[in-house]
């Protein structure tokens, strides 16, 4: 028996068994849950909504109040009406949620359990598949303190918890945890055709999501290919299966989330026909590929199916369909783009990251990367059975971390992927660290909470060799983007309100209006328009509210927002409410509640004159 497969010695609490990891995960989920859940008990569990998931929860409630399902529409979002990229099957299981709590706690009541119930639940399943992982890559070696430090690590995932914190309805902590499952079975394809076919569901699940995680499966799928490629008949059946899987799932999916006109359509940011060809395709060119293995078992041949096949489908794909070379931002105007998406946390790349929160980047990119240096050695002295998990996790780790590099949001992902690979590693490259309580101390000690600590304590050396950096902080509260600052605006009549882009999907979600601008790249229309109205002269804005049938218009008092409207047009119809100078067409309101808003009547008897 080789070193790194003995038994863990030394540490009788590690070594009971396998109830071990179940309790401990119980025990973390109860702790980080209470932890990510205390903030939003303090201010209020629907005020710990992000602006997504205010958005989430309005078209939750339009689902239960019988908006049809294939139905897509925010019909308050920007009158008549945004379509939305979003996906029913995070809709699905909330409603679920929610019409089965009703009946015991009331409407209210069924919201906000779902609110602490749902991230948690997909906490708990997330610690569950990491442990499941870990014991697949590990191959057994010292399978109870790699799974133990694999789950310590994936709760200390400081960029992931976020997503996981009270009130996290989006949909990137369900994209997680089904990345995760994706990986758990895609760890046993050489073995079993049943792990390679649910493999190929939560691909499918996870892309029909959203497309985030599209780069991290897409990768993993060609190192499948290669797999298939490499060892043929071994292998082939199974990957068969994932591949079917892959093709009949996705179709199934696309039957039940699409209507049928929709299927030519040329959407690329959400699962439609150009992905649904990708994801079917991809499936069949796997099919054809194993299929010629049975024909003629030899690595040349399975090369040519897999190159033939994939060149065919990328070649119909991007002749079909050329508008999906484009970013899916290509269309956001150039305003639009620079006062909001430019300002987005999770849109930022790294080298905006560079430039405003250096100290943040060894939080979100130091365990990644360490962790996929681990892997790439790891590989190469890791036994037979675990070759293949770790490489596939090893190289969606390595998309993922792409995809960081260009948009934050990937860093999520990435650390949570990364903590059963650092753990496997760690416990192959050096065996008498997986003794005991060794393994535990290390994995605590490269933990994304430590990276978080390094890069914190680097700040003051970062503040002296940058004296001018600052960044002024702005939370929820103060910038009016939480559900209770804009709830007194219930008590206007129902009409169509004007408000900055962030308070757009609170004032939904509080509210019967209809709203004009909210951080959604397809609202390109309502954005400009609010923009055009904040910024423009008294008379140009006259116009647009006249235009658009505007009854209100809704300021933050004090927050960024206004502040960089009185920056870009000082004589804009902003600032000049800023400064006091109210146009004959706008009456002031006051209600009871509302000190931080400023809200105006639009008069349309005055717009009209």
């Amino acid at each position: 028996m080789s070193n790194y497969s003995a038994a863990i010695t030394g540490s009788p609490a590690l070594a009971r068994g396998p109830a071990n990891a179940f309790i401990v995960i119980a025990m973390l989920c109860a702790a980080v849950a209470l932890a990510l859940a205390a903030p939003a008990y303090r201010t209020g569990l629907f005020d710990a909504m992000s602006t997504d998931d205010a958005m989430r929860l309005t078209e939750v409630r339009d689902l239960i109040a019988g908006q049809g399902w294939f139905d897509l529409m925010q019909h308050r979002l920007d009158p008549p009406g945004t379509l939305m990229h979003w996906s029913r099957v995070v809709d699905a299981p909330l409603a679920a949620l929610i019409l089965l709590l009703r009946p015991l706690l009331g409407m209210q009541g069924a919201e906000a359990t779902t609110l602490v119930l749902w991230p948690t639940l997909l906490f708990g399943a997330s610690l569950v598949l990491v442990a499941a992982i870990a014991k697949r890559m590990s191959d057994g070696a010292n399978l109870h303190a790699v799974q133990l430090a694999a789950i310590i690590l994936a709760a200390l995932s400081v960029p992931s918890l976020v997503h996981f914190r009270a009130g996290a309805i989006d949909h990137h902590n369900f994209q997680i945890t089904l990345l995760l499952a994706f990986l758990m079975f895609a760890s046993r394809i050489e073995r079993s055709r049943v792990d390679a076919a649910l493999a190929g569901i939560a691909a499918t699940l996870s892309l029909a999501v959203g497309l985030e995680m599209l780069p991290a499966i897409a990768t993993a799928c060609v190192a499948i290919a290669g797999l298939l490629v490499w060892r043929g008949k071994i292998v082939s059946p199974q990957i068969f299966a994932f591949g079917a899987t892959l093709a009949g799932s996705s179709m199934l999916l696309a039957a039940a989330l699409l209507p049928p006109h929709s299927l030519p359509a040329p959407v690329c940011d959400a699962f439609g026909g150009p992905f649904l060809l990708l994801i079917a395709g991809g499936g069949l060119s796997l099919m054809i590929t194993a299929g010629v293995d049975a024909w003629r078992s030899t690595m040349a041949a399975r090369a040519a199916a897999a190159a033939a096949s994939g060149l065919i489908l990328l070649a119909a794909f991007f002749n079909l369909f050329p508008g999906c070379l484009a970013s899916p931002y290509a269309a956001v105007d150039p305003l639009v783009v620079s006062i909001w998406l430019d300002h987005v946390a999770e849109t930022m790349s790294l080298q905006t990251l560079l430039q405003l929160e250096p100290q943040k980047i060894p939080g979100y990119f130091g365990f990644p990367a360490l962790t996929l240096a681990l892997a790439v050695a790891t590989i190469f002295r890791s036994p037979p059975g675990c070759r293949f998990p770790l490489l596939i996790a090893a190289v969606t780790l390595a998309a993922l971390i792409g995809i960081s590099l260009w948009q934050m949001r990937g860093a999520a992902g990435a650390t949570m992927v990364a903590a059963p690979i650092f753990a496997v590693s760690l416990a192959i490259l050096w065996p008498a660290c997986a003794r005991g309580r060794k393994l535990l101390l290390l994995a605590l000690i490269a933990s994304p909470a430590s990276f978080v600590g390094y890069g914190l304590a680097a700040r003051p050396v970062i503040d002296r060799m940058r004296p001018h950096w600052t960044i002024a902080p702005e939370d929820a509260a103060s910038s009016c983007r939480t559900v209770s600052s804009v709830a007194p605006l219930a008590g206007l009549p129902r009409g169509r309100v004007m408000a900055p882009i962030d308070l757009g999907p609170a004032i939904l979600a509080a509210t019967e209006h209809s709203i004009f601008a909210a951080p959604y790249h397809r609202n390109n229309d309502g954005n400009l328009a609010m923009l055009r109205v904040m910024l423009g002269t008294t008379r140009e804005a006259q116009q647009i509210l006249r235009e658009r049938q505007v009854d209100y218009i809704v300021l933050c008092r004090g927050s960024l927002e206004q502040l960089e409207f009185k920056q870009l047009a000082p004589d804009g119809l902003a600032a000049g409410l800023a400064r006091g100078e109210i146009p004959d067409f706008l009456q002031p309101l006051d209600l009871v509640g509302a000190a931080k808003l400023a809200i105006w009547r639009v008069r349309r008897a005055g717009a009209a004159g």
